[in-house]
């Protein structure tokens, strides 16, 4: 085995190594929901369950924002000017204060939106100490350690936080009285993992107390994917607020379990994609393209085969987690929405590596402008009648709409362009 790995290329050697600690914690991130979403479905009520669940839809909304692009457009620039330490740490610096900045103003306007309408003011308190999460995740430099390719730092940091949510979910949450309980603990553990991962940041860069001027075009480029963020995150996250604001939380519970086990099958394609996008990065378009060309079929068999799983399994894996009656109610709705598995998979590769690797954020834009309009419009159309039939069905067609999409614009539109470029 170390014989063949010393065959490798500098490069290649890197992608294997941070592919090996991505992997962890993406292997984390898919089992420790098996763990902790049964052990709140048991402990809490439908409703307080449904609130938490709820909670985290609209965290995940300030997160987008919060983000700004930077793990996208941030990660391309910190692999581009890792070798130069001056405008490294000059750029560090930009985008750490405007995350800073970032947190404040979100903050702000979750607070006028959380006391201002009536179906969050009642349990205000779970919003704003769920927001811990925002800050810890913003000021986690995920971007940096991404781009200069040390990902065993960013999966140390997170294995650990996320052992003491868990550890501390498990000793102290024990009734539906402790339901506070859930969005301290979850803070506390992002909170921990962002300031000791900004400590550990500062040994490979000088933090400066301004925010550079000379970045402009990198700003806008953050704006284009924030923007698509916003739309690919609508695309799930409209989808649990829509339900929950028309039917409450009990139901959200419900659909929040289904769709975290679809969603869940994503980590085992986010770590290919981030280790691999600073190598993409600094590919030519037609290099890029011969290396879609291998990529495309082994990730399509790796989706097929999740979407296997999950189809015939899925029913017996949550009648073994889960109690509420509610949901095994619903399961052939859970069965609709497993071919995500499948669809997403592709859907990932052109939206979060080929497309930004290529700064096609214009492109990725429009793909995921589109299925958030048509979720949002559907959503509210449908769901207030048909409730999670609706937002089940909607779940599953945008996303099958969204690979339609990428499909085309990289066929006919991404492929010549780039035959075109080695022509001339």
């Amino acid at each position: 085995m170390k014989f063949i790995f010393q065959k490798f290329s500098t490069d290649k050697k890197r992608v294997v190594k941070n592919y090996f600690y991505v992997s962890i914690l993406q292997g984390l991130n898919f089992l420790l929901p098996l763990l902790i979403l049964p052990i709140l479905e048991h402990q809490l009520d439908e409703d307080k369950f449904g609130l938490i669940m709820y909670a985290q839809y609209v965290m995940s909304f300030c997160i987008v924002f919060t983000d700004f692009g930077f793990n996208i457009t941030a990660t391309r620039e910190v692999a581009v000017l890792k070798k130069e330490s001056r405008c490294l740490s000059d750029f560090y610096s930009s985008v750490f204060w405007s995350r800073i900045l970032l947190i404040i103003t979100v903050f702000v306007v979750l607070c006028g939106a959380v006391f201002s309408i009536e179906r969050l003011s009642v349990e205000w308190k779970v919003y704003l100490l769920s927001y811990g999460v925002v800050a810890g995740q913003a000021v986690f430099p995920v971007w940096f350690f991404q781009g200069i390719e040390k990902m065993q730092i960013i999966t140390i940091i997170h294995v650990i936080a996320k052992c003491i949510f868990t550890i501390l979910i498990v000793l102290f949450v024990k009734n539906t009285g402790d339901y506070l309980l859930v969005p301290i603990f979850n803070s506390i553990g992002f909170i921990i993992a962002g300031v000791v991962s900004v400590v550990i940041s500062l040994k490979y860069v000088k933090l400066r107390w301004h925010i550079s001027k000379g970045f402009k075009s990198f700003y806008m480029d953050s704006m284009s994917v924030t923007l698509s963020n916003v739309s690919s995150s609508s695309v799930i996250i409209a989808n649990g607020l829509i339900l929950g604001f028309f039917q409450g939380n009990a139901i959200v519970g419900v659909y929040s379990i289904f769709e975290k086990l679809v969603i869940a099958s994503k980590t085992v394609f986010m770590p290919i994609y981030q280790v691999l996008y600073p190598f993409v990065s600094r590919k030519t378009a037609q290099q890029t393209i011969r290396f879609m060309k291998k990529m495309i079929p082994i990730i399509g068999s790796i989706g097929l085969v999740l979407f296997a799983n999950l189809f015939f399994l899925g029913e017996w894996l949550i009648k073994l987690l889960f109690s509420n009656p509610a949901t095994y109610e619903y399961i052939h709705l859970f069965k609709i929405m497993t071919i995500v598995a499948f669809t997403s998979s592709l859907t990932m590769l052109y939206a979060t590596l080929y497309a930004p690797s290529q700064r096609l954020f214009k492109r990725r834009l429009q793909v995921l402008t589109t299925g958030a309009i048509i979720t949002i419009a559907l959503g509210l159309l449908f769901t207030p009648t048909f409730g999670i039939e609706a937002t089940a069905y909607i779940f599953t067609s945008v996303e099958i709409l969204l690979l339609g999409m990428s499909a085309f614009f990289y066929y006919f539109r991404d492929m010549p362009a780039a035959r075109n470029q080695v022509d001339e």
